[in-house]
């Protein structure tokens, strides 16, 4: 059966026209009419619909079965605006459109709704969703100007403000006026670091990228605002701070962030790290006899970014827009600009695609802005022939130099008075849907709609689910219990638990430090294999090793044959890698086999690279020390610069003091590694040992004060130590010393036999071919072979040399290595061992301050006491959502009647539609009036 409204221009009763009852499935969409016969008659004509997308099995109000009562007409009178206060003045504002229009939808909903209220703040809502508004449309298509009408708010107006991210209105009761603005994170901002981002990245299963989705909801308070004026300012910092997800949201708050007291919002807005986020600024608006709502305003959806870089953020907004709008309780509101082409429009086209224009009302947007000309696309779209939707369409005219107050006399001079000459006399028929005043009062109408068809419907589904909620409130309770239980209270005997903690940790420090002693072996084994690794390595070959035939310059053959052997000679002078590895192995290094002539270092032998890749964290880095450090070549010629003139043979100490100087020099840094890693090793077993002794402190301060007098303590141990061990290192710099001569002449002796056992195969290489098809034994023959041939060593002193550094240095590495070892186990730690045993003093437990510093050691953190005030208050709600369910299932068993009962079975049959339906007038320019018919 179809619903009558009354045109509100007309002070008559219309009564609605007969129409047979159909309850076939097959009942038509709902469609409003738009025409100028139908504004005039003052009638908007529903028809039924079978279709409930989701929300209940309940008939629509555009439904009437056989058992109900006679149809109630509503007969709506305009309220004359000059009798009325300003609806700009302070008093208006909060009598606004969210006050006036909503506040006597949920009246009839007493008891249930209270209760579905309640759990919707804590959470549970998705059990029954609400009705919502989501407002969409193209880029600049007036959205925001709109949803400030809709909301009699000043909420940001200027492009590109409050349309790069979700802005989300949420509507609640309370008794004084508030705003409370913050920010819903459920997405965090990783871009790709090499490259753009490109349409491709956009996928079903990442349909917002570059924004990933976080494992839990972020929620940041924002700011909290008693006065109307502020919000348009704090909405814009808003979603800059949802913009810029790498920064903290604090510095861009208005009068108190850095970023906000700094630099101009207009600025700001132009550098963001983001262009647009799924993340969400959620506005709560509080007042007297609010009923518990949602708007949305999205961003606009657009085809042509100015940078073709940005031709991803299409899909990006396309999807965060699809998103809301397929939400089964949603009623769309889709804005049209009448200065574009209607057929244009992407968000209307959304709508068809989503099969949700059952649920959309179309809003014309920017009727000031009307092209002169042709306007029956227009007028097709009003009289419901063109762009259908199943809740008609308005007309608004919103122009953005004006304020809330001009606004509303402008629409009312232009679309009732006429005072306009550029709105055509066509579009009068349709004053009854102009203006975003008529726009409201639909809203409300249909909104209350909503509103009863679910509260008839929602009862028994809740009643159904009500042992489910019920157990998940219990749940929730549970988990909140538990975690309070992490974060216990003070301690009854403070002193007493502190010293039992801290008297816990000595000993337990202690019995680490013994442990570290008794098995701290590996690291130190590690740094004398560093010391030996990096050791001077000495390239044994030179180009005078090989042979070189003189050549006669009269014979002409002889010359064809010397330029055609001698690179032959020269040639076999490069080794296999077979070769090389099998003529370089060395127990105690290895002498580096290069020609010198080379401008480039042939590679290194495969033996001794294995053996330098070996070298373990922290020592890796070290690897390349010492190769390379003199060549054959450069010792003879040093020996020759410090030879004593006219004294052949008699060369200068400082040839092997110079060198071994030289030699000794890298220590520094595997020696500054091995102490690093010693203190790290030696902190992580103490932190240990006190997270086990203080776990039942660890909320209160007294376990981060520990924590950094035992970091203060290894710090300080630690600046000495090394100040020990560099004396070490500059004594070992200092001079040549060693007592030891055993040790010393073995070193020498036995680096002296590798040298020439090297010095022997480069000789003998660079005489020979490359080796051929032949056998070892055969190849082994032809080498002794060779060897026997070769004369004295030029380089015999040379090598001696060699010999004489490299067997000190490993003489001295073995002394360097254990000193500095026995300065840390021998000093270092017992030092630390017996400074810990006096934790309490080093906290000034011990003082005439003591008790002053005991009570401040068991204050928490300003997080830990935040978060049990949290945990507290949350489990109070949830509380009082487990009282008003069990409430509300007394009353539905008819245990309490004396609470309230009947008052709650007289709501649901009003909403079903008995006595007294008539929802009460509001005051906000509509008259609206119930008689029975």
């Amino acid at each position: 059966m179809p619903r009558a409204a009354a045109k509100r221009s007309s002070g008559a009763i219309v009564k609605p026209e007969p129409r047979t009852l159909q309850n076939s499935s097959a009942t038509p969409p709902i469609r409003v009419s738009n025409s100028p016969e139908a504004s005039v008659a003052g009638t908007v004509d529903f028809a039924g619909s079978t279709a409930r997308y989701g929300r209940s099995d309940a008939p629509t109000p555009s439904e009437r079965l056989m058992t109900e009562p006679d149809l109630l007409l509503r007969e709506i009178r305009p309220v004359i605006r000059g009798q009325g206060p300003a609806m700009g003045s302070p008093s208006k504002t909060e009598e606004s459109f969210l006050q006036s229009s909503f506040r006597d939808i949920g009246k009839h909903l007493k008891n249930c709704n209270d209760t579905l209220g309640e759990l919707q703040q804590l959470g549970v809502s998705h059990e029954v969703q609400l009705p919502e508004l989501v407002l969409v449309g193209d880029q600049s298509a007036g959205k925001s100007s709109l949803m400030s009408g809709l909301a009699h708010l000043n909420l940001p107006r200027s492009e590109g403000t409050c349309t790069r991210c979700p802005l989300h209105i949420r509507v609640s009761k309370n008794s004084e006026w508030s705003c409370r603005v913050w920010l819903r994170k459920n997405y965090y901002y990783d871009p790709p670091r090499d490259r753009d981002v490109v349409e491709s990245d956009i996928t079903d299963e990442d349909p917002f990228f570059p924004w990933k989705m976080r494992r839990a909801t972020s929620i940041l308070e924002f700011k909290t605002m008693h006065d109307s004026h502020e919000i348009e300012e704090v909405l814009r910092w808003a979603q800059i701070a949802i913009l810029n997800d790498d920064k903290h949201h604090a510095s861009f708050v208005p009068k108190s962030g850095t970023t906000a007291r700094n630099i101009p919002v207009e600025q700001a807005a132009e550098t963001t790290a983001a262009k647009f986020s799924p993340n969400v600024v959620a506005l709560e608006i509080k007042g007297p006899g609010l009923p518990d709502l949602s708007f949305y305003d999205m961003p606009g959806i657009f085809e042509n970014p100015a940078d073709a870089k940005d031709d991803y953020l299409v899909n990006v907004v396309r999807n965060l827009t699809k998103s809301y709008m397929s939400h089964p309780s949603a009623i769309i509101i889709c804005a049209m600009p009448m200065n574009s082409d209607a057929e244009n429009s992407s968000s209307f086209r959304l709508t068809r695609k989503l099969a949700a224009t059952n649920r959309t009302i179309g809003v014309l947007t920017k009727a000031d802005l009307l092209p002169e000309g042709n306007h029956d696309q227009w007028l097709n779209i009003m009289k419901g022939e063109a762009h259908v939707t199943g809740l008609g369409y308005f007309i608004t005219s919103r122009p953005p130099n004006k304020d809330l107050e001009d606004l509303m006399k402008w629409e009312s001079n232009v679309f009732e008075q006429g005072s306009n000459a550029n709105w055509p006399d066509s579009f009068h028929p349709f004053t009854s849907r102009c203006g975003v005043e008529k726009l409201i009062a639909f809203l409300s109408e249909k909104l209350g709609e909503e509103f009863q068809k679910r509260q008839v419907s929602l009862y028994n589904p809740l009643v159904i689910r009500l042992p489910m909620i019920r157990d998940k409130v219990t749940d929730h309770l549970k988990k909140i219990n538990k975690q309070l239980k992490s974060l216990p209270e003070l301690p009854d005997n403070v002193p007493l638990e502190i010293q039992i903690g801290l008297n816990k940790f000595a000993e337990r420090s202690a019995a680490k430090m013994d442990e570290f002693i008794k098995h701290f072996t590996q690291l130190p084994k590690d740094f004398l294999a560093c010391l030996l690794a990096i050791k001077p390595k000495f390239t044994l070959k030179d180009r005078s090793d090989s042979p070189v035939v003189e050549i006669s310059d009269d014979d002409e053959s002889s010359s064809v044959a010397g330029r055609t052997a001698t690179p032959k000679r020269v040639a076999s002078c490069h080794n296999t890698p077979a070769k090389r590895q099998r003529m370089t192995a060395n127990g105690n290094g290895y002498i580096k086999a290069e020609d010198e002539a080379l401008p480039i270092a042939l590679p290194v032998t495969p033996t001794p690279r294995a053996r330098e890749e070996a070298l373990p964290e922290p020592f890796y880095e070290f690897r390349a020390i010492g190769r390379g450090f003199r060549t054959l070549r450069q010792v003879h010629d040093d020996i020759q610069k410090k030879t004593t003139a006219g004294m052949p043979d008699k060369y200068s100490d400082d040839v092997e003091i110079d060198l071994i100087q030289e030699a000794i020099e890298p220590w520094k840094l595997p020696m500054e590694a091995f102490l690093k890693e010693t203190m790290r090793i030696l902190q992580e077993k103490l932190e240990d040992a006190l997270s086990v002794a203080l776990a039942n402190l660890k909320k209160r301060s007294v376990y981060k004060e520990t924590q950094k007098r035992v970091r203060d303590c290894l710090k300080e141990h630690r600046q000495q130590v090394y100040s020990e061990l560099l004396q070490l290192y500059d004594d070992e710099k200092a001079r040549l010393l060693t007592f030891n001569k055993d040790a010393f002449d073995r070193y020498r002796r036995e680096e002296l036999e590798t040298l020439v056992e090297f010095r022997t195969q480069k000789r003998v290489e660079a005489r020979m071919a490359p080796r051929r098809e032949v056998d070892d034994a055969a190849w082994k023959k032809k080498l002794d072979a060779e060897a026997a041939k070769l004369g004295p060593d030029k380089f015999a002193r040379e090598l001696k040399v060699i010999a004489y550094i490299r067997g000190y240095y490993r003489l001295a590495a073995y002394r360097f290595a254990d000193a500095v070892v026995q300065r840390i186990l021998c000093r270092m730690i017992p030092s630390i061992r017996l400074k810990l045993y006096c934790v309490d003093e080093m906290l000034g437990l011990r003082g005439p301050k003591a008790q002053e510093i005991y009570m401040s050691l068991v204050e928490e953190d300003a997080n830990t006491a935040a978060n049990r005030e949290a945990y507290k208050s949350e489990k109070s709600k949830f509380e009082k959502a487990l009282e008003s369910i069990r409430r509300l299932d007394a009353r539905r068993a008819g245990q309490t009647r004396g609470c309230g009962g009947g008052d709650f079975e007289e709501s649901m049959r009003t909403v079903a539609g008995g006595e007294n339906g008539a929802m009460e007038g509001g005051d906000d320019g509509v008259d609206v009036s119930m008689d029975e018919a």
